[in-house]
């Protein structure tokens, strides 16, 4: 049974993710476009909402936020789609903390620190540190114009980073070899990659840099969890006479004449169609057109598809706590455990349950006033490892499954145990969610996190411009960008800013919109200092009182 809405919008947003969150809150507000947002799932948010089970709560994808100090250029943006409402804490100083076998390194809130932290470990390597913090900026730079070129034709955004592109896209491990002589410290400057998949073998400079200097100014944390995300930018859109829908599952991208019009999208059962003269998919690439298009559309796209190399998925520890960690020593920071030093060794593909490093943290620490206690453990993992289960239904794919999943568990517990003995006598619940989680609530790609791989392709052969082949349909969201938060939130500017006027004016207009609105609110509210809380802050978060959500397959 169809039926058609109709509520007429000035465009349709595939995906609540940030990066469609602020591309609609953008319009809404540059322009003064009614935007439609559809979300597949029960929540808005995508990976940036959290979900509940009994009295503890846990955020999906955020878990810290680079560039977030109060006046900075990405908080300006952050701030202007957002409506200005968030609070950010501060992870604290150190923030990171690199643990390896033989050693721990932890890493200071700002990049003088940082430096200074480095060279007193490594002082036989001074010149080389100095010269990397200015490779760092190059290439922080240079993606710079990297994205301002996903706006552009092809042969302006080429010109574009013409300058510097041998460093871009020269291989990390290839830069940290040439640069470094002691193993050890090249194991603690590339300690970051899971923060984008893709380790130093494999992952181009240029977004070892972005990423890296991103942290230089330390990690933040949203007051209320990453949820406030979404519910802050959903006002903003509603308040302009947009809309924000759950449980719509875009079906098909409607195209009529070589143009997009519409989608159709299923609620409860039925087909529904919406449109618009603009349409723009956060759904990700391959998903827009290996699955949304008509057959006979985007044939670029489609061959850009074949050629792409996904990234991996995650198995995620969801645990809740018997009692504060603080009591135990640890602190609101990340803590990543490898056990060894070489993060381009490949795992034992005959043992898809070794762990040889994950991502350990509390996500009740960074959010003061959150009680019961929290705790993450995230390992990378491909699809095909539990590809078996592809076909089953979610919540019944059988006692096999919950016995890998229950194997999992203890192969994460184990590798922090190594680090950490006797941390498991604090848990009192755990849930793992699988590749299969991410594919269930998020259609990506194999269960991708951060889509594919970021390496020399990702910057040009196959990178993903904003506008398409296909009249009135454009992207948005970290397959335009980068992986992360910081990623998807600038890849709903390129979106926005692309809609709003050509060749990059567009962008520039909400930069320069987003710090007068940041200048405006600083001198209303007098203080502005205090929009940043400390970490160990007092205030009480409220948890969201909603039903429990089921995240887990």
């Amino acid at each position: 049974m169809k039926n058609e809405q109709t509520d007429r919008y000035d465009a349709i947003i595939i995906g609540s993710g940030l990066g469609g969150l602020a591309t609609a809150s953008l319009l809404a507000q540059m322009a003064g476009k009614r935007v439609l947002v559809l979300e597949r799932h029960s929540k808005l948010g995508g990976f940036t909402h959290c979900f509940r089970r009994t009295h503890h709560e846990w955020d999906t994808g955020v878990h810290y936020v680079g560039e977030m100090q109060y006046g900075s250029q990405t908080r300006q943006v952050m701030d202007f789609v957002t409506g200005g409402g968030i609070q950010w804490n501060s992870l604290g100083d150190p923030f990171e903390h690199f643990v390896f076998p033989q050693e721990t390194f932890d890493l200071p809130d700002n990049q003088p620190d940082i430096l200074a932290a480095l060279v007193k470990r490594f002082p036989d390597e001074q010149a080389a540190l100095e010269q990397y913090f200015r490779d760092i900026q190059k290439m922080r730079d240079w993606m710079v114009r990297w994205y301002v070129g996903k706006t552009l034709p092809d042969w302006m955004a080429s010109l574009l980073t013409m300058f510097r592109r041998r460093m871009a896209t020269m291989n990390t491990g290839e830069y940290l070899a040439k640069q470094f002589r002691d193993p050890f410290l090249r194991a603690v400057i590339a300690a970051q990659w899971p923060d984008f998949g893709t380790p130093p073998s494999d992952s181009s400079f240029a977004f070892h840099g972005i990423v890296s200097g991103d942290f230089l100014n330390g990690g933040y944390f949203p007051a209320g969890g990453g949820t406030v995300l979404a519910e802050h930018t959903k006002e903003v859109i509603e308040d302009r006479g947009g809309a924000c829908l759950i449980n719509r599952s875009v079906k098909n991208i409607l195209i009529e004449n070589g143009k997009a019009t519409g989608v159709v999208a299923i609620h409860k059962e039925k087909e529904v169609t919406y449109r618009a003269p603009i349409v723009i998919s956060n759904a990700g690439g391959v998903i827009t057109f290996g699955k949304l298009c008509p057959e006979g559309h985007g044939i670029r796209e489609r061959q850009r598809i074949a050629r792409m190399t996904p990234g991996p998925s995650v198995n995620v520890l969801y645990m809740g706590l018997k009692e504060d960690p603080r009591k135990h020593g640890f602190d609101a920071g990340n803590y990543w455990l490898y056990a060894r030093t070489d993060h381009n060794l490949e795992a034992d593909p005959n043992n898809p349950e070794q762990v040889d490093g994950c991502y350990f943290g509390f996500g009740s620490l960074r959010n003061p006033g959150q009680e019961p206690h929290t705790a993450q453990i995230i390992s990378f993992s491909e699809d095909r490892h539990w590809a078996r289960w592809d076909n089953t239904k979610w919540k019944r794919r059988g006692e096999d499954y919950e016995q890998k999943k229950a194997a999992t568990a203890e192969a994460l517990l184990d590798h922090v145990e190594l680090f950490f003995p006797g941390f498991r006598e604090l848990i009192d619940y755990q849930e793992l969610s699988t590749p299969l989680t991410v594919k269930t609530f998020t259609d990506h790609w194999h269960g991708t996190i951060y889509g594919s791989v970021c390496n020399q392709h990702r910057l040009y052969r196959d990178r993903w411009p904003v506008k398409t082949s296909v009249k009135n349909l454009y992207l948005t969201g970290s397959d335009v960008g980068i992986p992360g938060v910081n990623g998807a939130l600038m890849s709903g500017v390129m979106t926005a800013g692309t809609l709003l006027a050509p060749l990059g004016l567009g962008v520039a207009r909400i930069m320069m919109r987003a710090e007068r609105e940041h200048k405006r609110r600083a001198k209303d509210e007098g203080n502005a200092s205090q929009q940043v809380a400390p970490a160990v802050s007092t205030q009480s978060a409220k948890l969201p009182n909603s039903q429990e959500e089921e995240v887990n397959v």
